[in-house]
């Protein structure tokens, strides 16, 4: 029996089948970028989303060794928190805003000037931010009432695939508490905050399901299209996050994952939801019934040297700026870069705060740079996993994964700046792993995520220790440098917005 897994991430829909070993036949990948029409928008056409699926899954099966009608089930990962608006037919009525849209900043301002936010974090146990689905649907409706009049239901990027897939529009739990319309302690749509926020407790899809519930079969038309079974089993899955901590076998708690993707994520799963008065990490439901996971977001991560490299150094490959950046002492002699580039959740919470390159002299070229990139992203790394510690203790593993870890220099700037050993994941796509694994769940092939991890996930035996040096001199340049960016240019960075509309 095969599985597969599809990830729809912000800048690539990616399809992988696996056998239940969890070791990987077939992979493809499509890349896109989100539209950025003005400061702080990010958007996407979900019809872009559909058809990089569609591609991948029918390259997935010609690359698979075995055939078509041996790929038992299908499950997904995806992107948070982005409100995709249907109309009663089910058609898309404008693009999609994503979670790291920052547009509605004077929607939260006007929340937080009449004192909502805290009722509504209390029940949510989210801060109230931008580029959640429930403020992304008020921005709508204040600026877009046209459009706004036409929304029927809105969903989460990975249900309006898998509505494309199977016909059946639907939610779970994982992304259903990254709305900002959950009650996090209930396990259910929260009455209150639909009032509250004056939006009709009819928008969203009305059951929410388990991760690894089984949808239906492929529609026979999809099934013509991409190459697959019409028999194939629709499992429902989930949110990144949740995908991507199975593919990494961490679904208990005591252990910590730190992920340098398009975006920066530190998670710890836990048996009971913590409230965090400062409303600067995050809490979600993860797969397992009355679990959960903590948060720490960091909003441009990787996604800032891919920036880089396409706006400054186009002819230089990931590899060869790599190699530049080996080649600068750490600490970039003395260049520094504060990467929240289009707003911040950990540990500002501020939708106002720009990226900045700081200590620019005659002597930084592009090698620089590069490694002043991957420090500033692993500093703000280092600020989340501080954060979550405080919360919820000690991690005495740390995982790291993504692309962050996919070279040795980054790797092991990381393992300095956090000044700890790290055990470093090299489990290739783990979203879609583990979004194969909830498949097998739904399938019938695993009993439970002990289960279906024990077979699928191996063991991460790789462990990168810190140099001892350059921990010493990454935590001075930490706490005399960056540690003071945002509070001395915080005035700066607002100030900036009104130049830039």
């Amino acid at each position: 029996m095969y599985l597969m897994g599809i990830d729809i991430g912000t800048s690539s829909a990616k399809t992988a089948i696996f056998n239940e070993k969890g070791e990987m036949l077939s992979l493809a990948s499509k890349p896109y970028y989100f539209e950025t029409l003005k400061p702080g928008y990010a958007e996407q056409d979900p019809e872009v989303w559909w058809k990089a699926v569609v591609d991948t899954i029918s390259e997935s099966l010609k690359q698979f060794p075995g055939n078509c009608s041996e790929v038992k089930a299908v499950s997904f990962s995806g992107q948070m928190h982005g409100a995709v608006p249907l109309d009663v037919q089910g058609n898309v009525v404008r693009k999609a805003i994503l979670h790291c849209d920052v547009r509605a900043g004077d929607i939260v301002e006007s929340i937080v000037a009449s004192d909502m936010d805290r009722s509504i974090s209390e029940v949510t146990m989210n801060p109230v931010f931008p580029g959640f689905q429930m403020i992304s649907l008020c921005w709508i409706r204040q600026h877009e009432p046209e459009i706004y009049e036409k929304i029927h239901t809105v969903v989460c990027p990975k249900d309006y695939v898998r509505f494309r897939m199977t016909g059946v529009l639907g939610t779970e739990s994982t992304d259903a508490s990254g709305t900002l319309l959950y009650d996090m302690r209930k396990e259910q749509w929260a009455p209150e905050v639909f009032k509250m926020a004056d939006l009709d407790p009819l928008v969203v899809p009305q059951t929410i399901h388990n991760s690894c519930e089984v949808v239906s079969t492929v529609l026979p038309d999809v099934a013509e299209l991409t190459g697959l079974s019409p028999k194939t089993l629709v499992v429902y899955g989930g949110a990144d996050q949740a995908m991507h901590s199975l593919g990494n076998g961490v679904f208990t708690p005591g252990i910590m994952m730190a992920t340098i993707g398009t975006s920066g994520q530190i998670l710890t799963v836990t048996e009971n939801p913590i409230h965090n008065d400062r409303l600067n990490t995050h809490t979600f439901r993860h797969v397992n019934d009355h679990t959960w996971y903590g948060l720490a977001a960091v909003l441009h991560a990787g996604s800032t040297l891919n920036w880089f490299r396409r706006n400054f150094a186009e002819t230089s490959s990931y590899e060869e700026l790599s190699q530049m950046a080996s080649q600068v002492r750490p600490c970039a002699e003395g260049l520094v870069f504060f990467p929240c580039m289009g707003g911040e959740r950990t540990p500002y919470l501020d939708s106002k705060t720009r990226g900045m390159f700081s200590g620019i002299s005659m002597c930084h070229g592009r090698g620089h740079f590069a490694r002043a990139i991957m420090e500033g992203v692993s500093f703000a790394i280092k600020t989340g996993i501080d954060t979550m510690e405080q919360l919820y203790g000690y991690s005495e593993k740390l995982i790291c994964a993504g692309g962050g870890v996919k070279g040795r220099v980054w790797a092991q700037i990381q393992a300095d700046i956090y000044g700890r050993e790290i055990h470093i994941s090299h489990i290739l796509e783990q979203a879609c792993l583990g979004a194969a694994i909830v498949a097998g769940i739904g399938a019938g092939e695993f009993l439970n995520l002990e289960e279906g991890c024990a077979a699928m996930v191996g063991n991460m035996d790789d462990v990168l220790s810190p140099i001892p040096e350059n921990v010493k001199r990454y935590q001075e340049f930490y706490e005399k440098v960056y540690a003071g960016l945002y509070k001395q240019n915080q005035d700066i960075f607002h100030n900036m917005g009104s130049f830039s509309e």
